[in-house]
């Protein structure tokens, strides 16, 4: 069985720790009748493979905001980085309006964390 990490705006910037079959799930708001989305930019689909994205839209009552969740499935041992870009698709700004990413780290067998020496 394969437990779920979840990740938000909390963990931005910071280092995850996965062991393999984990799934990490990654929930980020978005502000959709603004035409803002978050954009998955980069990530290694070697060490996590993408498992599919939902938009839960009833998540607020006003301000058409949402949340939205995408699934990873720790693959392999490795790193990798998990970039998101929240922008209007359609706006070739410079930067993004807002960057979200995190550092994901999948050991190398599921007992890694378990069988530390104390």
């Amino acid at each position: 069985m394969s437990e779920i990490v979840e990740v938000s705006e909390r963990q931005n910037g910071q280092q995850i720790e996965l062991r393999p079959q984990q799934t990490l799930r990654v929930t980020l708001p978005e502000v959709r009748t603004a035409g803002f989305r978050w954009n998955l930019r980069a990530s290694s689909q070697h060490v996590l493979v993408p498992l599919g994205d939902e938009l839960d839209s009833t998540s607020s009552a006003t301000g058409g905001a949402a949340t939205h969740h995408w699934d990873f499935r720790a693959a392999v041992a490795g790193t990798t980085e998990l970039i998101f870009e929240y922008d209007r698709p359609w706006a070739r700004a410079a930067a993004a309006a807002r960057t979200f990413s995190v550092s994901v780290h999948v050991g190398e067998t599921s007992s890694d964390a378990a069988h530390q020496p104390t």
